[in-house]
């Protein structure tokens, strides 16, 4: 029986968009762990041990049932569904699982591969055509998901004329040099946190602004309590990319503002350093703080994927105007 599936375009935490289209492809990352072909869950398991440490088995666990959906529940003539922004692309599955070893470093990311025809010459879809449930499911933030068939086979069968070019990839990747070189009109470091709160909102509905201190103390810059009483707290951090990735103390600034049991999430415009990554597994491990984490990347992807939803006072806010260009 076919099955569709989407997967997000960030092997490795990387944009690949460009690669998968150009060389008919879809790839998951972890990098590192070898030649998966054959492998069953277990084996898979113990491939990624081998290389990667996780705060908790349930962290593990979901690793390791996306790499094991890429390599073995997959299949020939499956759809394969690419969101991008508010656009998708999509494709029939046309290999099983491959593996390229010139792309197993840190440097490219995405080893673990399976050719694929892209539909309609490539050319992508709005997403406000998806039916109500695929367009939900997209909101998620899932690496590699299974999705509606019937939903998917409909749009693929009988709505060919939407199809159409849209060059969001560079406009995206536009938009982030921008940003992140603190020309990109109204969102200075200064402004740069309503811009998170305006599109994070989304996700966490009442965030509000907190006032904010300086140094390396206790600070959250957004809060809201979703129900269940599960607080979130938020750090934004306007890093320029020759600064280097976001350090450490920018997570002990964030922890020493949470309770146990509290999310925290912190976003910058550019990367974050393995330092920082690490320090945050040892809190969620020793004290139950669960921070995460979104980038410039992932911050951009967020942006562009809610562009149908945002007022232009929200647009304002993020440099943009109606027309999706730029202020």
């Amino acid at each position: 029986m076919s099955n569709s599936w989407v997967l997000r375009p960030y092997p490795h935490d990387k944009y690949r968009i460009k690669e998968f289209l150009v060389g008919n492809l879809v790839a998951i990352g972890w990098p590192h762990i070898g030649n998966l072909a054959g492998k069953n869950r277990e084996q898979i398991k113990q491939a990624l041990q081998t290389f990667y440490s996780y705060s908790s088995n349930q962290s593990l666990g979901q690793a390791v049932g996306i790499i094991n959906r890429f390599v073995n529940e997959m299949q020939i003539e499956d759809y394969v569904v690419v969101p991008d922004g508010p656009v998708i692309f999509v494709g029939y599955v046309k290999s099983d699982y491959q593996y390229d070893n010139s792309k197993d470093n840190d440097t490219d990311g995405y080893p673990h591969q399976r050719k694929v025809e892209w539909l309609n010459e490539k050319r992508a879809i709005p997403r406000s055509v998806l039916t109500g449930r695929v367009f939900d499911s997209l909101k998620g933030q899932q690496t590699l998901f299974a999705s509606y068939y019937q939903d998917i086979s409909d749009i693929v069968k009988n709505k060919k004329h939407l199809f159409s070019y849209q060059n969001y990839l560079d406009l995206k990747s536009e938009y982030l040099d921008r940003l992140q070189s603190g020309i990109l009109s109204g969102v200075n470091s200064s402004r740069f946190e309503e811009s998170v709160r305006t599109v994070l909102n989304r996700y966490f509905p009442g965030l509000t602004r907190l006032a904010t201190t300086s140094g390396q103390q206790g600070d959250t810059d957004l809060k809201t309590t979703l129900p269940g009483n599960i607080v979130v707290r938020i750090q934004v951090k306007h890093f320029y990319p020759e600064r280097g990735g976001l350090e450490s103390w920018v997570v002990d600034q964030l922890a020493n503002s949470m309770d146990e049991g509290d999310t925290g999430i912190i976003v910058t415009s550019g990367s974050i350093s393995d330092d920082a990554k690490k320090l945050a597994e040892k809190y969620y491990r020793e004290e139950c703080k669960k921070i995460s984490f979104v980038d410039g990347d992932e911050f951009v992807e967020l942006v562009f994927s809610n562009l149908d939803s945002f007022t232009q006072d929200e647009l304002n806010y993020l440099g943009l105007n109606k027309t999706v260009a730029f202020l």
